[in-house]
Formats: C-alpha cells, sequence, structure tokens
C-alpha cells in the first residue's frame, strides 16, 4: 500500500519561491501516526519540496488553504485519472463539504483522529465513503506523529501540536468559522511526544536538529494553566521551542519569563494592527495597542524573539494610518513585521458573512486564490482603490527597506547575545533575508482581485486528462467568489461550523473575553 500526504502550496507573492524555513505543515506526520506501521508513507509539504508526479499512490492524502483549492483540485484530478483514490481535508473541506466533494473521492469533515482509521479500513475493504464527519475531540486519541518522515527536510528541527483551537474569535480566523474551540492535551502526552521525536530523528542520523522543537498549535498560550504547566515540563528537558501565542500571553511578565526559563526563544504573535478602531472591528479583544512596546521590550530581555504579521483592514484604516504606520512600527519596537498584508475576508468567516451582507463590500470577479492577505478582494471605505494600494506600496517599500531590517538586527541581536540567546538572534538573521524580493510588491501585481498575477504553480495536465471541454474548464478554470457586480456567489454564502458553540456560551465567552482585555 503506497500512501501520499500532500500539503498543498501556492506562493501567495506570486513568485513560485518555496521557502525551506517556513514552518511546515504538520499534517503529514500526524496522519501518517494514525495509518498502520507496515504502510509505505510519503509526506510531500509543497511549502519546501516539490510534488513528484512521476510517483504512483493508491491513496493519495490532500489538505489546502481556501486560495489553494484550484492547486488541490488539480492535483486530485491529475492522480484520480491514473487510478489513486483521493482525499481531501483541512478548514476548506469542513466548511464547504459539499462544495468540494465532486472534485476529491472522499472528504473528510473536522479531525482526523476519528476519521482517517475508519476511512483507511474502507478504502481497504473497497467501500470507500465520499463524506466522513468527525466525532468529539479526545486527546487520548491524537497519535504521535511520525517525525521520522520529514527527517532532513526540517532545518527548524520537528514540530508538533499540544493544544488544537483557540478560544478567541477574531473575525477574520478561519477557526471562528470552523466554531471556537479550545482544546488541550495532557503535558506528559506532549514530553512523550517530543522524546519520540528526539528518539526518530537521532535514528535517522540528525541528532543536532532533535533539541529545537516547534509547537504548531494556532494558540499555545490559549489557556494560561495549561502554558504555565508546560513550561514547567519543558525546563528541565534544557530544549529550545518556538511557538505562536495571543497577545495577552506577551503581555504577562510573569509568563514570559516561565516560557523563557524553559527554553522559549521565538513566538509568533498576531498583532495585526496599531489602530484600536480596526482591532475592535476584527473582535480581536485581547490585544491592547498602547501595550506592544512594553510586551515586545519585555520578550527582548528575556532572549525571546517577536515574530508579527500586521493587517490593512480595508473596512476602518485610513490613508493617514496607513502614512504613519512605518513610525507605529518603530516606536513599537517591533521594526520590521514578517508581512504587512490586507484583512481578507475568507469565506466562512464571521468577517466574509458580514461584509457578503453588504452591498458593494466586495470588488467585482474576485477569485478565490486572491483571498491571500495579498491581493485587494474589498473595496475600502475611506480611500479609491488606486489610492489605497498606493499608499500600501510606499508603507511597505519604507518599512521592509534593507536599512530598516539591519536597524532592526542592530537592535535585537545585541539583546538576545546578552540572554544568552544566540538561537534567537539567528532566527531573527533568517527572518529579515526571507523577507528579501517579498517586499514591496512588484508593479507588475495588480494587488487586484481579478486582474492580479496567476499563481505560477502547475500540475502537468495533458489534453488526454479531460474527457470533455467541460471538465477541462471544472478543472482549471479558477473558482470565483464574486460576480462582474462584486456580489457574492450562491454557493459561498452556505458555509458549515463543525465545531459550532451554543450561543449562550458564545455570548458568555466573549463577555468574559471583553472584561480581560479591559
Amino acid at each position: 500500500m503506497r500512501i501520499g500526504i500532500v500539503s498543498v502550496f501556492v506562493d501567495y507573492h506570486r513568485r513560485g519561491r518555496r521557502n525551506a524555513l517556513a514552518l511546515q505543515p504538520q499534517i503529514g506526520p500526524l496522519l501518517a501516526g494514525l495509518l498502520p506501521a507496515d504502510a509505505q508513507i510519503e509526506v510531500i509539504n509543497e511549502t519546501s519540496q516539490a510534488l513528484d508526479f512521476r510517483r504512483h499512490y493508491d491513496l493519495l492524502f490532500i489538505s489546502a488553504l481556501h486560495s489553494d483549492l484550484d492547486r488541490a483540485r488539480q492535483i486530485s484530478h491529475y492522480y484520480r485519472r491514473r487510478g489513486t483514490a483521493t482525499v481531501f481535508g483541512g478548514s476548506l473541506a469542513s466548511s464547504y463539504p459539499l462544495l468540494v466533494q465532486a472534485y476529491f473521492d472522499s472528504v473528510v469533515i473536522g479531525d482526523p483522529e476519528s476519521t482517517v482509521p475508519q476511512l483507511y479500513r474502507d478504502f481497504c475493504e473497497h467501500r470507500l465513503k465520499p463524506l466522513y464527519r468527525s466525532g468529539p475531540y479526545r486527546a487520548d486519541s491524537v497519535a504521535t506523529p511520525r517525525f521520522g518522515l520529514l527527517a532532513g527536510r526540517a532545518p527548524l528541527g520537528f514540530a508538533l501540536e499540544a493544544s488544537r483551537g483557540c478560544p478567541y474569535a477574531c473575525e477574520f480566523c478561519v477557526l471562528s468559522g470552523l466554531g471556537t474551540r479550545y482544546e488541550t492535551r495532557s503535558v506528559g502526552q506532549v514530553i512523550d511526544d517530543i522524546r519520540h521525536g528526539q528518539a526518530q530523528l537521532a535514528s535517522c542520523g540528525h541528532r543536532l536538529r532533535h533539541r529545537l522543537v516547534g509547537f504548531t498549535d494556532n494558540n499555545l498560550g490559549g489557556s494560561l494553566g495549561f502554558l504555565r504547566e508546560l513550561c514547567d515540563a519543558l525546563k528541565p528537558m534544557k530544549l529550545r521551542w518556538y511557538c505562536a501565542v495571543t497577545f495577552n500571553v506577551i503581555a504577562n511578565r510573569e509568563l514570559v519569563r516561565a516560557m523563557s526559563d524553559a527554553g522559549c526563544i521565538c513566538v509568533f504573535v498576531g498583532l495585526e494592527s496599531f489602530n484600536p478602531a480596526a482591532l475592535a472591528d476584527m473582535h480581536k479583544y485581547q490585544n491592547v495597542a498602547h501595550k506592544t512596546r512594553a510586551a515586545i521590550d519585555c520578550c527582548r530581555e528575556h532572549g525571546m524573539l517577536v515574530i508579527s504579521g500586521l493587517m490593512l483592514s480595508p473596512q476602518i484604516d485610513t490613508l493617514d494610518y496607513i502614512e504613519r504606520l512605518p513610525t507605529l512600527v518603530r516606536d513599537a519596537g517591533l521594526h520590521v513585521p514578517t508581512f504587512l498584508c490586507f484583512e481578507s475576508p475568507i469565506p466562512g468567516t464571521p468577517h466574509f458573512k458580514r461584509l457578503a451582507a453588504e452591498d458593494g463590500a466586495f470588488l467585482p470577479n474576485a477569485l478565490l486564490r486572491d483571498f491571500t492577505g495579498y491581493t485587494l478582494v474589498t473595496r475600502p471605505r475611506h480611500a479609491g482603490v488606486a489610492e489605497f494600494l498606493d499608499a500600501y506600496r510606499k508603507a511597505c517599500g519604507e518599512i521592509f527597506s534593507i536599512g530598516n531590517r539591519l536597524r532592526k538586527l542592530a537592535d535585537d541581536t545585541p539583546r538576545f547575545l546578552s540572554a544568552g540567546r544566540p538561537g534567537a538572534a539567528v532566527v531573527d538573521a533568517l527572518d529579515m533575508i526571507g523577507l528579501q524580493g517579498v517586499f514591496p510588491p512588484p508593479a507588475s501585481r495588480s494587488l487586484i482581485a481579478g486582474s492580479d498575477t496567476a499563481p505560477p504553480e502547475r500540475v502537468p495536465l495533458t489534453d488526454a486528462d479531460f474527457d470533455s471541454a467541460a471538465e477541462r474548464a471544472a478543472i482549471l478554470e479558477p473558482m470565483a467568489v464574486t460576480d462582474a457586480h462584486g456580489k457574492v456567489l450562491p454557493q459561498w454564502l452556505h458555509s458549515q461550523q463543525p465545531f459550532a458553540e451554543p450561543a449562550e456560551a458564545k455570548a458568555g465567552r466573549r463577555r468574559s473575553l471583553k472584561l480581560v482585555a479591559a
């Protein structure tokens, strides 16, 4: 039995350049841990590795973000024509299972632990179902990932998840579209998995990387008590690790100290904006803009690098705010974010549903591949499209200049070295090097929905792979989200929420989060 697990990658910057240093999707090793040990499994993360279309698979698992669906369904069609059964999973599959079902032999809604083992058994018995829906999350059913399948292809060590979901409900977030939840595993399970990962890498001859661990959780600090307990368990292991957390974590000096003492060298935090009005519009109650400088300085004092992205809100931000952004970034101590993008209403999210109900909110002819944050899909409210994009390009040119990146390193590096954290300084330098050629975006890109540069990634489909012109168009034509008038197409108005919580519980949680933020 030959099984492939593909994490689809489409370069949002439309250059076709892979990034081996990006945090890789970990669904491959996780799924592999749910499959029989004697199965011949290959994991392909297209972020850094090209998919070899000459290889044959009996069963192919495919995961993709919303904007990558065009490539995912083309990969599926290529392999189905060659006798492979394809399975699609992930956030888009969970939100719009009926919309994507025609392109895959089977679609998985929700978590893999209660679906993939049964799906595999059904496939072996030649009775694969078109749809699988997961049951409730059970921490004890999460398998130890097969880290060895990525040995030699993960320069940033190996990674795993300790929790799933996020307790916050930021309006733009795909997790909010699926239904807010936050689940944790036992700390003992997490530590056991780390030890298994170290052993697997050592057996593959990669001992030098087994002391660097990444947590791929959407928010490792979704439960502050759990994070403290995890830090206590990690401290004696003398590891170096990195993770993503929300702002309230790095604003907590005691917690920052605990993470640093436990070996944390880098955190990704979604700062998103320095505009309080935009943060409120995003329902990002955990962020407090005026506390950003103190939080970043606290992390640097403790040898922890803060990596963060920023977004412009076409609905809230003015040209004046965009013009002041380089100064705001510098004054916050961030110096250079890892990206600056547009708040994008990804289909199925609360943000998408709110704007879909408004007249004129979306730009015409928006394609699903445009919903990446790097192509404008909504109409700015305080400026024309051309003015808004000109201001964005100008801000990118200033913020991501070589001089600015060097100034960031000159400010950060001595702090990390004095704290005894050369690893944080190395990650900082790699992050700044990785921005070369990315920002500002090239003038050849319109950055406008429907007319932006097409992604360069291709699937080697030929005329022989299609039975009709209609089938060819159905597979190769990019999926549209809005029509020529900017109206959202009907199929995108009906998404599912597999993890939806009761309305009363949701209201109570939002009230408590607002009180915490206040």
